[in-house]
């Protein structure tokens, strides 16, 4: 979730929470809402692409 929002909020092109909601939509889209808060070590490889899609 942090890597999906980071851009939007730094930026200032989003608030942290419209920002979250979005990352988390975007999650859902690719199947990885479960893993929104997850370390990054312990995604698999397939899953980091994924996250780099959302």
């Amino acid at each position: 979730l942090d890597n999906c929002t980071l851009a939007p909020v730094t930026l200032k092109k989003a608030t942290k929470q419209e920002a979250e909601q979005t990352a988390m939509h975007h999650l859902e889209s690719v199947g990885l809402a479960d893993f929104a808060h997850a370390a990054v070590a312990k995604l698999s490889g397939g899953q980091k692409q994924r996250v780099a899609i959302a």
